[in-house]
């Protein structure tokens, strides 16, 4: 019998993230929750002329190696392309949510957003905005609250995708009905709350992001690494065009940090071959975030081999 220590490979800085490849022999959990938050441009009329369903062949392929606990998709509408990335997947994350505000009975579509997890979730609400306008009221965009736990801990995890291409005001309203409709009503005094997303808010728009961290009453962290964009229209070949600039506008923004020790945050860039062509998964870059929190039982960070 042999013991052999289980390594965690850092990310790098100047790379985008790598995946980290799985050990031979027991899994054993590390203290760390990993979560990726990734808007997948899976729309429901241009399945020819993106790629959907090669996309997410693709996808699937890629993820299984980053080894996250947790994905929130946003923008799966494709029921086609989520035929392909659940039945991939299913066997690494047993546990799949939505796409919220789901309906049968509606013209419209769903809100796009999709829960993937490795650990039983619990669903709290979902919200449908109120406010939206533009091609953005055909779809039942809105945002789900889960609760789980981890190791002991836990946490509330919610996602969402705010209005594109709109008055400033527009996006404003929805990060009130987020927080007062959801945040607010759920939170407790020993739960983090984790909220992902598109936010559709640059960054460097210092007026529109502060007041959505103020109406959130959140917090954000720094990007490790030397990408630090999520909407990139020089380089990502599904978002290039002319003049084009890199945005941030995902985010892995954090409610009450008093049970959190650390959070990595970095961006996550997957590419794959389709068609013989090298081509980016999605026209955004994904989100991931690493969570360490205090007051966890010690585990044995080791891997038991013959």
């Amino acid at each position: 019998m042999v013991i052999i220590s289980l390594i965690v490979l850092a990310i790098s800085p100047g790379k985008t993230c790598q995946a980290v490849p799985e050990s031979s022999g027991t899994l054993v959990k590390l203290r760390e929750l990993k979560i990726l938050t990734w808007n997948i441009y899976m729309l429901p009329f241009c399945s020819r002329i993106h790629w959907n369903c090669r996309r997410a062949e693709g996808i699937a392929h890629k993820i299984v190696a980053y080894n996250y606990d947790i994905i929130i998709f946003e923008e799966a509408f494709d029921h086609r392309a989520r035929k392909i990335l659940r039945s991939q997947l299913k066997g690494d994350y047993p546990y799949m949510y939505g796409p919220a505000n789901e309906s049968a009975l509606s013209l419209r579509t769903n809100s796009g957003i999709w829960i993937l997890s490795k650990i039983p979730l619990q669903k709290m609400e979902q919200i449908e905005f109120r406010n939206r306008i533009g091609i953005d009221a055909f779809a039942r965009k809105g945002a789900v609250l889960f609760e789980g736990s981890w190791q002991g801990q836990p946490f509330q995890l919610l996602g969402t995708h705010l209005q594109n291409d709109s008055p400033d005001e527009v996006r404003s309203a929805q990060i009130s009905e987020i927080s007062n409709k959801l945040l607010k009503k759920y939170a407790r005094h020993d739960i983090p709350q984790i909220v992902c997303g598109d936010f559709n808010i640059e960054f460097e728009d210092k007026v529109n992001y502060r007041n959505m961290l103020n109406l959130l009453n959140a917090e954000n962290g720094i990007l490790r690494g030397d990408t630090q964009s999520s909407f990139d229209e020089v380089d990502n070949k599904l978002a290039q065009k002319e003049n084009g600039k890199k945005l941030l506008i995902d985010y892995v923004l954090i409610r009450n940090t008093k049970s959190i020790k650390e959070i990595e945050r970095h961006v996550c860039v997957m590419k794959d071959r389709i068609k013989n062509i090298d081509s980016d998964l999605s026209d955004h870059y994904g989100i991931e975030a690493t969570i360490q929190f205090n007051n966890l039982a010690p585990l044995a960070q080791s891997v038991i081999t013959q």
